[in-house]
């Protein structure tokens, strides 16, 4: 609370009694398909690779499956040698789609990220904080090339849920998470640093040794680049991610719910 009340700007804080700037909700859905792998164990690197489909409905329209938003490809190095830490680097590709209802223009998106999570073991669950630092690099509707870095910073818990001897399920866990984002463009295109604010909550499950399920909900507000209109996207979420080294629990804190 004190990193949000130090990053947000008094323009922002404005924003919520200024009568000029507009508040709109938009449902959404986000389903996702991950896949890791080990790559060098000797060396505590392995691999992922992500498959997203966003999805979304419109100010008026509240089906959140009425238009497809994006389709992400998002593969990942991670490191995994230091004592209650990660290390991912990852370069993702956002295929966005005109949605002309929602003033959405097409776009093709390509980041670059680095990210660490620190992870602290309880009793029953666990804490984790993570930091993550991307540059987008896009053109924007006007045909401008647009580079802009952008750091986020979420805190999550997660509690192991007890089970009986014969479950239907190995584990399964009871999760949620809050991120802020900050946004670092050029004036021209966007004059406010805040982004996003997200909060998510979701249900994991580990179905075999292999393959774990993910379902929950997830609300976010934006502020756009016009610096008047914040959107409030909230809707399921739904992911599957399979390990090819079996894994006995799996929490998804670094699954990544990007509906912007």
């Amino acid at each position: 609370m004190l990193v949000l009340s130090l990053f947000l700007t008094p323009s922002f804080l404005k924003a919520q009694s200024d009568p000029k700037y507009k508040l709109g909700f938009i449902p959404a859905a986000i389903a996702e398909v991950d896949v890791a792998f080990p790559i060098q164990e000797k060396w505590n690197l392995s691999g992922q690779v992500d498959l997203q489909l966003v999805t979304q409905g419109a100010y008026t329209n509240s089906n959140p499956y009425a238009y497809v938003q994006r389709f992400v490809i998002r593969p990942w190095l991670v490191y995994s040698g230091l004592k209650h830490m990660k290390l991912y680097v990852s370069y993702a590709r956002n295929k966005k789609y005109e949605i002309e209802e929602a003033g959405n223009p097409e776009i093709l998106e390509k980041r670059i990220i680095v990210m660490g999570t620190y992870m602290q073991t309880m009793p029953r669950g666990s804490l984790f904080e993570q930091v993550r630092f991307e540059t987008k690099f896009f053109d924007d509707k006007d045909g401008i090339a647009r580079t802009i870095p952008r750091l986020r910073g979420r805190f999550g818990v997660n509690h192991f849920l007890p089970h009986k001897e014969n479950p239907i399920f190995k584990t399964h866990n009871l999760s949620y998470y809050t991120e802020i984002m900050f946004k670092f463009p050029s004036k021209d295109y966007a004059k406010s640093r805040f982004d996003i604010f997200r909060q998510s909550v979701y249900y994991s499950a580990t179905v075999t040794d292999n393959l774990t399920v993910l379902t929950g909900i997830i609300a976010q507000m934006q502020l756009r680049t016009n610096g008047t209109q914040l959107d409030v996207y909230y809707g399921p979420t739904i992911a599957l991610k399979w390990n090819f080294k079996p894994k006995v629990r799996e929490t998804f804190d670094m699954i990544s719910n990007d509906i912007d």
